[in-house]
């Protein structure tokens, strides 16, 4: 994974930010704190089909992707734009099992354990925790993942997340022939048209080597234009 070329490197970004995001069907444990529990659990209400459209884009600004997604459509799922270096089949392919999928909730399946509140205040509460990628991740997904620190931010009125982050406190190697120096990654989340939060950031960096050569990468993920359809 590690050894590929700049325009796959771009992949291995979003397939990271992917792994971390998508939610999952695990039950969340009972030792957890109620707020954070019902934070990372499935919504409690109504689960309304969306449309929106989703862009991707390098820390530079140079658009990688960006596609709309309709689950009235046929086709749900449309490529609007695409760089020359990113094939329409390995975006499809990224995308695959993530389609419709931008909510902040639902993700007990990416919480590893370790959960603590570190501060908080009358709006907020702020935990920390060891996260995990979804069962069907890539193994080095999972070891990057797996050894950073995770932190979520709780809205106390809504009991919904807010934002929330990935940092690798020291480098690793997955493999002998390669070394993740830096990761991290930031989420933002905003309320959608019936109050259940979306993704509507997501920032990813890592900083990898391999065979010989030293590469940097960043990721900004954007959702726009959330509407409910009927």
């Amino acid at each position: 994974m590690f050894g590929r070329c700049v325009h796959e490197k771009n992949l291995v970004v979003t397939a990271l930010a992917s792994a971390v995001a998508c939610s999952g069907v695990a039950q969340a444990d009972e030792s957890w704190p109620d707020l954070f529990r019902e934070a990372v659990g499935d919504f409690d209400g109504q689960d309304e089909a969306h449309r929106y459209d989703m862009s991707v884009v390098s820390g530079d600004g140079d658009m990688l992707f960006r596609y709309s997604f309709d689950p009235m459509q046929a086709t749900p799922l449309q490529i609007e734009e695409r760089s020359e270096e990113i094939s329409e089949e390995d975006i499809l392919e990224g995308l695959s099992d993530d389609e419709g999928d931008i909510w902040c909730d639902g993700m007990q399946e990416q919480v590893l354990g370790n959960v603590a509140l570190v501060s908080e205040d009358e709006a907020t509460a702020t935990f920390t925790y060891t996260p995990t990628t979804r069962p069907d991740a890539d193994s080095m997904e999972r070891q990057v993942v797996e050894r950073t620190v995770a932190t979520a931010v709780v809205d106390k009125a809504t009991r919904q997340i807010s934002s929330f982050s990935y940092h690798l406190p020291q480098s690793f190697k997955p493999i002998i022939v390669a070394r993740v120096h830096t990761f991290d990654l930031n989420g933002t989340c905003v309320a959608g048209p019936s109050g259940r939060r979306f993704i509507s950031e997501m920032t990813v960096s890592i900083d990898i080597s391999a065979m010989g050569s030293r590469h940097t990468e960043t990721t900004i993920q954007r959702v726009e234009n959330v509407e409910a359809v009927r």
